[in-house]
């Protein structure tokens, strides 16, 4: 379990990049984003990541999913375990679709250096 808090982590930072200019059509609200987000993905679909609203919606199904198989094994403490992985997702997806279109506009940084001895120079552009 613990490596996929480690995947999900790491594939919530990878998809939160991305290479172009936004320009004012893309402007997400945030309000309607969190509010999106209490259905899992919805709020990431609302953003235009579509590969972050679908490890969001599979990760949710896994977990409720094992949720209830354990709840009719009768397994009480990993029933428990899921159920707060469960709400932790819940609270993770509203809080990403929110932080997402706050920064829907936010200026990205272009790294370039002049050659390979110089550091790289961040310049925004």
């Amino acid at each position: 379990m613990k490596y996929w808090i480690v995947i999900l982590f790491t594939f919530s930072i990878c998809t939160s990049q991305e290479a172009e200019y936004i320009d004012s059509t893309k402007v997400r609200n945030p309000r309607i984003a969190w509010k999106l987000g209490v259905l899992p993905g919805l709020g990431q679909i609302y953003n235009g990541k579509y590969v972050k609203a679908m490890g969001f919606m599979g990760a949710e199904y896994f977990v409720v999913t094992r949720f209830m198989e354990l709840k009719n094994e009768n397994r009480i403490g990993l029933r428990n375990t899921y159920a707060w992985w469960a709400f932790g997702l819940f609270v993770w997806n509203m809080l990403d679709a929110y932080v997402d279109a706050q920064l829907s506009t936010f200026p990205i940084k272009r790294l370039e250096s002049n050659n390979d001895i110089d550091s790289l120079k961040v310049k925004l552009n």
